[in-house]
């Protein structure tokens, strides 16, 4: 009878894993649970670690897996629910989390005393923003506005960047982490979340922008670290803020795409006005000739080409870093650099003095563009996960760090406009499925839960705990000095006064706390 029984329960898992397997291959997942109109779930940040992705050919459940080495397999999900407080989940280091400034070791038991030994040093590569336009890199997605780095496919089936310039061949945009690692890191894509994943000293900022990078380092020689990594930007409406400029940029990019996108399923034009774009339709008009226009394919990131690694591994698309002619930064570079630097510090100042409204009239494009407009380098570092399913980090135990992502988070906001949150808010919430949707082509489909009072909306994974296992630390003046004119006079003003510097004037520009 006890075998009998036992039967009959292996028996039911395995029916019941097959509908699951079945039911699977369109899951998705969400910022609050709900049912899709097929009767399927879209799972909200409780129920993600149920998110699976089986089908090789429709994968709705991993959005973001980004496996960053080509030839590492990742077939697992590693979404865990361990928000503050909670007492089942062990040893974890699962994202986001709440940062804050300790002051001594003695007063927090998860003080980490930070040993980077300079600031995070980081180059453009060679896509230009006419190059991003052209290359269709600007796209709404259900849970973020994301930028890509587009990527091309070579006669002999590797990828590389697609942009290419004369004088120097062709680079992702690289950053030097300072600290355990001695190769580059390279620009994959730019997520921007509303409002801001992590908070700082609890508190929840309006937005985030996180710059997903991969390790320069190929799966064969750094298999066993199996790392990845995110440096985040606040963004921080203020009443007396303009707009800022770069975003207004970005913004009016992503306003092409809903159009285009619009345009594309036969839908009306965008009807809700903002002010300041105004970059040519020629191409939107040459579009709508007919609703059934084929729009402009979407290139592959990088994070593209190693997530259809991982599902399809007899048939891996190889990543060629830089052509031949390629060398690493230069002191020539290095002065490039600096004179950019120069032209930022005076492009900021004058932005502070008037509001900017045409868009083409702004500072020179850069794909770190929110490493530059932050001015600050004094930043978080801790071990965490991504913040999407399959939610890249796995558990980890005693001092094993593997498959891990590194974060590094600023600690000032960008300073916006309200009305330029308000524009985020508005292209997530209002967002339409493009034509190409396997589930809900041309119809409302956003992952955001939304606010029925106010309009705004939601796509932050909400807080997990803190451990030990996230190795957090924070770095600032006593660490290195800054390049930046703010930063010194910030780090000179408190000089004496570290609790005035930590909390009670915690950024570069004048503030009363967080």
């Amino acid at each position: 009878m006890k075998n009998f029984l036992i039967a009959l329960i292996v028996l039911a898992c395995w029916i019941g894993s097959a509908i699951a397997t079945d039911a699977a291959n369109l899951d998705r997942f969400n910022y609050e649970t709900t049912v899709q109109a097929n009767g399927q779930n879209d799972y909200g940040p409780q129920d993600w670690g149920r998110v699976q992705c089986l089908d090789k050919d429709v994968c709705l459940g991993y959005p973001d897996s980004f496996d960053e080495a080509i030839g590492w397999s990742y077939r697992e999900n590693s979404c865990r629910w361990c928000p503050p407080g909670s007492r089942d989940c062990g040893v974890h280091h699962q994202s986001p989390i709440n940062l804050y400034r300790q002051v001594t070791q003695t007063s927090d038991p998860l003080y980490n005393k930070c040993i980077d030994g300079h600031k995070m040093i980081f180059f453009d590569g060679t896509c230009s923003w006419d190059d991003l336009v052209r290359q269709n890199a600007f796209s709404i997605e259900r849970h973020a506005l994301k930028i890509i780095q587009p990527t091309e496919l070579m006669p002999d089936g590797r990828y590389r960047i697609a942009c290419r310039d004369p004088s120097i061949g062709r680079r992702f945009p690289r950053l030097d982490y300072a600290k355990g690692f001695s190769h580059w890191w390279h620009l994959s894509h730019t997520d921007l979340h509303v409002p801001s994943e992590h908070t700082q000293n609890g508190k929840r900022y309006d937005g985030e922008l996180q710059m997903y990078q991969f390790y320069s380092v190929s799966g064969l020689e750094a298999g066993v670290n199996n790392e990845m990594g995110t440096v985040s930007v606040f963004l921080q409406a203020y009443d007396d803020s303009p707009d800022y400029d770069m975003l207004n940029r970005v913004i009016c990019q992503w306003r092409e795409v809903e159009e285009q996108t619009r345009r594309g399923c036969g839908l009306p034009s965008v009807s809700a006005p903002y002010d300041g774009c105004h970059s040519s339709r020629r191409q939107l008009r040459a579009t709508s000739s007919s609703a059934n226009t084929t729009l402009p394919s979407k290139p592959m990131s990088v994070h593209d080409i190693i997530l259809h690694n991982y599902l399809n591994p007899d048939d891996t698309k190889i990543m060629v870093m830089e052509d031949d002619d390629i060398t690493e930064p230069s002191d020539q570079d290095d002065m490039k650099w600096a004179i950019f630097v120069q032209q930022q510090e005076e492009a900021e100042h004058q932005n502070h003095r008037r509001q900017l409204t045409n868009h083409h009239h702004v500072r020179p494009w850069h794909n770190y563009w929110p490493l530059v407009g932050v001015q600050t380098e004094y930043y978080y570092r801790y071990g965490g996960t991504q913040t999407v399913p399959p939610c890249y980090g796995r558990f980890v135990r005693g001092n094993n760090r593997a498959q891990t992502n590194n974060w590094r988070v600023m600690k000032d906001p960008i300073r916006i406009s309200k009305r330029q949150l308000a524009e985020l808010h508005r292209l997530l919430r209002e967002r339409i499925a493009p034509p190409g949707d396997p589930l809900v082509a041309c119809q409302a489909d956003t992952a955001a839960k939304v606010d029925p009072v106010t309009g705004f909306v939601d796509v932050a994974r909400p807080l997990q705990g803190n451990q030990k296992a996230h190795h957090m630390v924070y770095c600032e003046c006593e660490n290195w000095g800054s390049q930046w004119q703010a930063d010194q006079e910030w780090c000179r003003t408190y000089r004496n006064d570290k609790d005035a510097r930590l909390f009670q004037h915690p950024y570069n520009f004048y503030t009363d706390g967080f």
